[in-house]
């Protein structure tokens, strides 16, 4: 929530003084925000019609990503050819369908050709690489593809999962019209083979941290995973357990891309083979610092 008190002369339509003092804010948040009536005026709500005064104080209620854009992105790494950079939870890497500000717009403020090699959940915070010209995105794209690149992830999940080490093996298939997949333990018509590799780091009585390495990289793939095998992602409400979020006030999944470890024996990135990038996940649950 955020108070904001009315400047000006003159009252004014409050679509009107939303639209001048978040010129950024994307048309269709601010249609559903007047629809929800997201705006508060003496803990009345507000809609499309009502007229605000100068010296009002208003409490608005809408997502503070959508109203100025994004801070600049935190880099870890930058070169003539790549980006790595830290996405937040809560955005898209890039064409988000809300209109809502990227990752991507974020980082071409300083790096303006940035191109995303890869994605991340909109919920799933962590490390993403951009390429800065043609060479080095069809270099990244190629190297995604044949999984030359390692991608580590740190999450925690409910229970402690037995072992406390393990490769999983199953089969995925994939729901785009509910834009969910759904995990099997034998291949079935339209399904795709996934490996998800696992190491229990620590555990507390309800939870534990994982250290999580893609083998293949499917759509949902760790999120859908884990929850098959009885050990969803803390924070997931779509494949986990959303009476325990609640309980727990989790509205994000506890899911990062921590480290990204690259290979390249030849071509124009050759110089890369073998670094190294990571970063810490901003669970943010008191008292765990995991």
């Amino acid at each position: 929530m955020r108070k904001l008190r009315v400047l000006g002369e003159r009252p004014l339509p409050l679509p009107q003084f939303l639209r001048q003092s978040f010129p950024s804010l994307p048309p269709g948040i601010l249609q559903n925000a007047l629809k929800r009536r997201d705006v508060k005026r003496g803990g009345l709500r507000l809609g499309a019609k009502d007229l605000v005064e100068p010296g009002e104080e208003l409490e608005i209620f809408i997502d503070e990503r959508f109203l100025g854009g994004l801070p600049p992105p935190k880099v870890v790494f930058a070169d003539e050819n790549i980006v790595v950079a830290v996405k937040p939870q809560g955005i898209a890497v890039a064409e988000d369908s809300r209109g809502a500000p990227t990752l991507a717009d974020a980082l071409r403020a300083e790096y303006p050709g940035a191109l995303p090699c890869h994605r991340l959940d909109v919920q799933t915070g962590g490390l993403v690489l951009f390429a800065l010209n043609p060479s080095a995105l069809r270099e990244l794209e190629r190297a995604f593809k044949e999984r030359s690149l390692q991608k580590i992830y740190r999450c925690l999940v409910f229970g402690r999962p037995t072992p406390g080490v393990a490769l999983l093996q199953a089969w995925l298939s994939k729901d785009a019209s509910a834009s969910r997949v759904y995990v099997h333990d034998r291949a079935v018509p339209g399904s795709l083979p996934i490996e998800t590799a696992y190491q229990t780091l620590d555990s507390s009585s309800e939870m534990s941290l994982l250290k999580v390495e893609l083998i293949t990289g499917r759509t949902h793939q760790i999120r859908a995973h884990l929850a098959h095998i009885g050990h969803p992602v803390c924070g997931d409400d779509k494949y986990g357990d959303r009476a325990k979020n609640k309980a727990y006030s989790l509205t994000r999944q506890q899911l990062w891309a921590t480290e990204v470890h690259l290979r390249f024996d030849d071509g124009p990135l050759r110089y890369l083979n073998g670094k190294a990038f990571s970063v810490k996940p901003e669970f943010g649950l008191r008292g765990l610092e995991w």
